[in-house]
């Protein structure tokens, strides 16, 4: 795994250079070498009091828009040198990349995304926001899609068709200590969407009108489990003034999840554990149907527009046999200033969580704010406009191997100045797992809680200096019995002085915090050094 993800990168921004057409932005791509010497000290919990080591990386970033393409991604590759104290030598990869191809003009477009994080192991374990040199409860993530999609219009009738293919694969890692009963760490899932739309907007007609259909299908390696939906929708959409419209949308939808049973120790009563940590599948189990729900669904809502720069929508309905609340709130003031909060309601995966939220961000990213090697993971990937972008730090919070109904609130702000830039992303969860009600450690009906928020301040103080200012904090509510909950936060300082064009020296320290229930608290520091050379 650790040659495919970089290879994909170079191959992917290579292809789209060479796709590249006129009225095109000159490309920016760039190359950086970095040399860090890095302390961390253990100031509370337990741990090595002190670990020094030495980190040497190299990063290749690029970001290319013309007529046909806009690509944008960052591949960070690093190797620890332990010097002080017990660390183990290793090999971090971190990377993102979005690229969105315009194969043939008003009928085909290609989206292609990749990334490799970090996910927290088990829910009830550490929950740290700093990726140390002995990371607690974290394991590398890996996901990709591509999406081709035909849409084209004949007169005032349009028509769409997509399909998504998606592949997430997570490493396996150490939990540390945990408190509660045992849980499934997900392995790997590949993941189908097809979407197909017709509909009329701004015709002849008083009111715009879809017909839409849906079908998502996700295998995971966790006992088998498959994950089926379907879903058929119309929906019209009628303008009651300038700036405002109503919109009503019914049809049918059917969900459906199955397993097989873990195997059971005689002897203990709990799951066998193979590689990794996750439950093995007994050989002798059946199919079990752990969800399957159909009928009608509907919704009516709201949507306003006061400006160009901004738009609201709000809708309420009934779905999984009660009351669905989705939204939309989009702003843009300037081009400094934006601000983006989605509501979701959906039957979820891990994985399909991962490589939707992917989906979703746009191609143009920000990439010094959707790369954060010193973060434990990315919770959001933020676009280039100010205030865009979609958050994935819901899923990548707790990467369950069971299916489960998410009802989710994110928001992604930014802010620039003329000299300083704040942005920030905060966001929520509420899961309700699905799993098999009548094995002896399911999970079924249990609900999880999970907040989150980052918030990055940097300004300008000369011509050739700045300094950062970040934080982060989550917090776990964990409904299973005699599990814990668990809180965190970090704060770090970061100062930064080029010399010439090549050369950039930075200093940072950074405090890290993680408090589980009926265990004492894990406080680190950290003090790092570093110069970085761009070619």
């Amino acid at each position: 795994m650790s040659k495919l993800p970089a290879r994909a990168l170079l191959g992917l921004f290579s292809g789209s250079a060479l796709c590249g057409v006129a009225h095109a932005e000159r490309p920016e791509i760039g190359a950086f070498f970095d040399l860090q010497q890095i302390a961390e000290s253990q100031l509370k919990g337990a741990g090595e009091d002190l670990v020094t080591y030495s980190e040497v990386s190299g990063n290749l970033t690029a970001r290319i828009r013309n007529r046909r393409i806009v690509a944008s991604g960052s591949y960070r590759l690093s190797y620890r040198i332990p010097e002080v104290g017990k660390i183990s030598r290793s090999i971090n990869h971190d990377g993102v990349m979005r690229l969105q191809a315009n194969v043939i003009e008003e009928w085909l477009s290609t989206d292609v995304g990749a990334i490799i994080t970090r996910s927290r192991i088990d829910p009830r374990g550490a929950a740290p926001q700093l990726n140390t040199g002995n990371p607690k409860n974290l394991t590398r993530t890996y996901s990709t899609f591509i999406q081709p999609t035909f849409a084209h219009h004949v007169g005032d009738l349009g028509f769409s068709a997509s399909y998504r293919y998606a592949y997430t694969k997570n490493e396996s890692g150490q939990t540390g200590i945990v408190i509660g009963p045992p849980l499934d760490r997900f392995d790997s899932s590949k993941s189908q969407e097809a979407n197909l739309s017709l509909g009329m907007q701004q015709s002849a007609l008083p009111f715009d009108w879809t017909l839409g259909a849906q079908y998502r299908r996700e295998n995971t390696s966790n006992l088998s489990q498959h994950f089926r939906a379907l879903k058929v929708t119309g929906e019209i959409k009628q303008p009651i003034a300038d700036t405002v419209a109503v919109v009503a949308s019914g049809g049918f939808e059917r969900t459906e999840t199955s397993e097989r049973e873990a195997l059971i120790d005689p002897l203990t009563g709990f799951p066998v554990l193979g590689k990794g940590g996750r439950f093995v599948v007994d050989p002798a189990s059946a199919r079990v149907l752990t969800y399957d729900m159909d009928g009608l669904i509907g919704d009516a809502g709201i949507i306003w527009k006061p400006s160009r720069r901004s738009r609201f929508e709000v809708r309420a309905g009934y779905r999984y046999g009660g009351l669905s609340v989705t939204g939309l709130a989009e702003m843009h003031p300037s081009e400094r200033t934006g601000l983006t909060l989605i509501l979701t309601d959906q039957v979820q995966t891990f994985g399909q969580g991962v490589s939707g939220g992917l989906a979703g961000a746009p191609a143009d990213l920000n990439i010094g704010q959707s790369l954060d090697p010193a973060s434990s993971y990315q919770n959001c990937l933020f676009g280039k406009t100010a205030g865009s972008g979609r958050c994935i730090g819901g899923a990548l919070g707790n990467a369950s191997a069971q299916a489960y109904r998410e009802r989710a609130a994110s928001i992604i702000i930014s802010r620039a100045l003329r000299e300083w830039t704040m942005s920030g992303s905060f966001g929520y969860t509420r899961r309700t797992y699905i799993d098999d009600p009548i094995d002896p450690f399911s999970l079924d009906g249990v609900v999880d809680q999970s907040f989150f928020g980052d918030i990055s301040l940097n300004g300008q103080l000369t011509r050739v200096s700045g300094v950062s200012f970040s934080f982060a904090g989550s917090l776990f509510k964990n409904g299973q019995v005699g599990a814990s909950d668990v809180v965190s936060g970090s704060f770090s300082a970061n100062y930064y002085r080029t010399f010439g064009r090549s050369i950039r020296a930075r200093a940072s320290l950074a405090v890290d915090a993680s408090k589980q229930d009926g265990i004492t608290a894990d406080v680190s520091g950290r003090a790092q050094l570093g110069m970085q050379y761009q070619f």
